[in-house]
């Protein structure tokens, strides 16, 4: 909760200061570019990777039917965690950084995270290991495979990346920071929601063998997109291509996960027609999570990376999965758990709908603003031989309604962390604490998670 707030304000920041540069001009630890990559990183570190370990730590014990082998260090890694993204922030903002984007915190930082996560990481695969039901519900399959990619990509990214020289970095660079996305955020977000949509809609999931479809498909096709961010770069032309074809296959297991959520939704949509926040945001994400993998292998052609690569397409583009989609299932997820654990009844519907619908105003109107920015500034950079600077008085509006929709849902995420306090300060009691397991040893397992519902 605290990082929902931290993290989005330093980009509103960011974008008023694009807005008007003599804005906070006399503060140095607020200027744009250190705001920009700080934002980015409270983002991933901060709110995202938080409260996905949340998430688990309330749904891992229900799949596997036994509680968290070894909890105590859980708590001791969430512990570091939040440190060490608080001291990575900060050493950001004062301009102490190296030069790995999604990788910026400074070495020594690094390997307290390293530390933190793996103490969170592996308790979670031990539970997952010595689980006492059969079979493995899907989302468990995604969070295995994306706690192991991470252990791997981010001391790459650590370790090898500030040290590599030349076309050579570039390359890996893209492989660590799509994987960061791809590896790490992706199949996390996934999981959560795989869990949450049979759960708050109490249907069974609609085919395990799609899920897993998608899940194979997103293991072979992701880690080779990561040059499409360099194309026409002095990267091999072989490599290029490869890499927009995998951005291309990637169509499939988004549409596996699409097919999955809307079949999963049969006979139940009246639900998510009324206030049921938790399917409301989980639609929502899953909506967003369809524009945005359109329109990033789409993004990866030739003739496309032309027109947008050096403008605001390529923001708008990133917002939309990891906002559009990622936060919003993640902010799915606490409205889902939170209310449970402690056997409470969310504070204020009204709040949670208020939170609902600011964040669709205000992201839709930031994600078409900056399209639209994209394409504006892209056509006068290939239809002519302006100055980058006369780009940017053709697109200032657009920047101006990029601002104003931040601020609705930052607006929206105020709401939210108050009601979640709220909710736990006044405790309107709904029932007993819901923190035991659950055993689905006669149930197959794509029936678990909507068994597991309360």
């Amino acid at each position: 909760l605290f990082w929902t707030i931290v993290a989005p304000v330093l980009g509103l920041l960011a974008s008023m200061k694009l807005d008007d540069p003599t804005f906070l001009a006399d503060v140095h630890w607020l200027q744009f570019a250190r705001l920009r990559i700080a934002h980015v990183n409270g983002v991933i570190f901060g709110l995202f990777s938080t409260a996905i370990f949340g998430f688990m730590c309330y749904a891992v014990p229900k799949l596997c039917g036994r509680p968290i082998v070894n909890v105590r260090s859980v708590w001791w890694g969430m512990g570091l965690f939040n440190l060490a993204v608080l001291l990575g922030e900060g050493c950001l903002l004062h301009g102490i950084l190296q030069p790995v984007e999604a990788g910026e915190y400074p070495r020594w930082v690094d390997v307290l995270l390293i530390v933190a996560y793996l103490l969170c990481a592996v308790p979670m695969l031990q539970t997952i290991v010595l689980r006492r039901v059969d079979r493995m519900y899907v989302s468990l399959w995604y969070w295995t495979a994306g706690l192991l990619w991470t252990a791997i990509n981010v001391p790459l990214g650590t370790f090898v990346l500030p040290s590599t020289p030349g076309v050579t970095a570039a390359a890996m660079h893209g492989f660590y920071l799509h994987n960061v996305v791809g590896l790490w955020i992706t199949p996390m977000g996934l999981g959560v929601v795989y869990y949450l949509v049979p759960a708050a809609s109490r249907n069974t999931l609609f085919s395990h063998k799609l899920s897993l479809i998608g899940f194979w498909g997103l293991a072979f096709f992701y880690p080779l997109n990561g040059i499409h961010h360099y194309i026409y770069s002095p990267i091999a032309e072989w490599a290029q291509t490869i890499a927009i074809a995998a951005s291309m296959m990637l169509i499939l297991p988004v549409w596996a996960f699409s097919i999955n959520v809307w079949g999963t939704m049969r006979g139940q949509w009246g639900k998510w027609a009324t206030d049921n926040v938790v399917l409301k945001f989980s639609i929502l994400g899953a909506v967003w999570y369809l524009i945005t993998c359109f329109q990033g292998p789409t993004q990866a052609l030739r003739g496309m990376q032309a027109l947008t690569h050096f403008g605001d397409y390529n923001v708008g583009h990133a917002h939309s999965a990891v906002f559009g989609a990622f936060a919003i299932w993640a902010w799915a997820g606490l409205y889902y758990v939170l209310p449970r654990v402690f056997g409470v009844e969310v504070w204020s519907k009204s709040l949670a709908l208020w939170h609902y619908w600011l964040e669709i105003f205000g992201f839709t109107l930031m994600f078409t603003a900056l399209t639209i920015s994209g394409f504006v500034q892209g056509h006068m950079l290939l239809s002519a031989d302006p100055l980058f600077t006369e780009t940017l008085q053709q697109i200032k509006p657009y920047w101006l309604a990029r601002t104003l929709g931040g601020t609705l849902m930052d607006v929206g995420l105020a709401l939210f962390v108050f009601n979640m306090v709220m909710t736990l300060l006044v405790r309107r009691r709904s029932g007993p604490p819901d923190v035991g397991v659950y055993v689905a040893t006669s149930q197959p397992a794509a029936q678990a998670p909507a068994a597991a519902s309360v």
